[in-house]
């Protein structure tokens, strides 16, 4: 079964945390879009699909024909468990490998793996869809967040890539440690030089381990003020990340994610002399849509 390159289709993005969905015309055209925080870890074996279709009602109403889905809802926590496409993936390669959850109507992205060492579901779609938008044939795209991946593109493929779990770290570091004791009860502005003072610590350490006890040392030596050192924190793992990938004055680096996200990372990569431009969820929905064109020519 294949997608009729003549009718809009429903793109949806679906994490552990939310469901995001878009009303795509075939030239790629953003129709309409929603957003639930309604992750896969919400749900029940057969509460996905009813879940879908009621929530997206308007955009079938509105001419949607089929949906395309990716994240984490192909994974065996989901709707249905999709096997991993192998690196090097086209946008072509994961259309041939998409699995049809309700036929005819529901398709399901399978996600990527390198070889034996690394996976991922979702990214790869946001890859295709930033490499589309900045009409890129190769690139070095980073994708922030819980577990962010350093991807490697090349003649518009996907040929590896690495994961590090700095979102997660920064969570355990600042909920159950005892470095939990320096930060504030709620949630501070996010302080660009304490984030940056992170970052520089990061760069200068020997690792991680090493490092985060500096937030205990300057938080009691009053040499961080409390309200700064979330940011400083966030410096200090996120510039773990960047130095385990050696980022060099002069790289040119894709970062694609929310603004938060983004933000941050632009500012520390920037900081170490890489050449920075961003992308948000428009990726997402750029990438679908190359999906849904190579299952058209299928």
């Amino acid at each position: 079964m294949t997608f009729n390159a003549t009718h809009p289709f429903i793109a949806v993005d679906w994490g552990t945390s939310s469901f995001r969905a878009a009303l795509i015309a075939p030239d790629g055209e953003i129709l309409d879009e929603l957003m639930e925080p309604k992750g896969i870890l919400s749900f029940k074996a057969g509460e996905f699909a009813p879940f879908l279709i009621s929530t997206c009602a308007r955009m079938t109403r509105a001419g949607g024909q089929s949906f395309l889905l990716s994240g984490m809802i192909g994974s065996r926590n989901g709707m249905a468990e999709v096997p991993y496409c192998p690196c090097p993936a086209t946008p072509d390669d994961v259309a041939r490998a998409v699995r049809w959850a309700v036929k005819d109507r529901v398709a399901i992205t399978p996600g990527l793996r390198f070889e034996t060492e690394d996976v991922m579901r979702g990214e790869e779609i946001q890859v295709f869809g930033a490499a589309a938008v900045l009409e890129l044939s190769e690139a070095t795209i980073v994708l922030p967040g819980t577990h962010s991946k350093w991807v490697n593109f090349e003649n518009g493929a996907i040929i590896g890539f690495n994961t590090f779990m700095t979102g997660e770290f920064y969570s355990l570091l600042a909920q159950h440690s005892i470095l939990s004791k320096s930060l504030p009860a709620h949630s501070t502005a996010f302080e660009p030089q304490a984030f940056l003072q992170g970052i520089n610590m990061a760069q200068s350490g020997v690792n991680l381990l090493n490092t985060a006890f500096s937030l205990r040392v300057k938080s009691l030596f009053d040499q961080l003020h409390a309200d700064h050192a979330a940011s400083y924190l966030s410096g200090l793992v996120i510039g773990e990340e960047l130095a385990a990938m050696q980022v060099q004055e002069g790289a040119q680096l894709i970062v694609v994610g929310s603004q938060n996200l983004t933000t941050r990372y632009q500012l520390a990569l920037e900081h170490l002399g890489a050449s920075v431009k961003t992308l948000g969820s428009q990726a997402a929905w750029a990438g679908l849509h190359q999906v849904y064109l190579a299952l058209a020519r299928q």
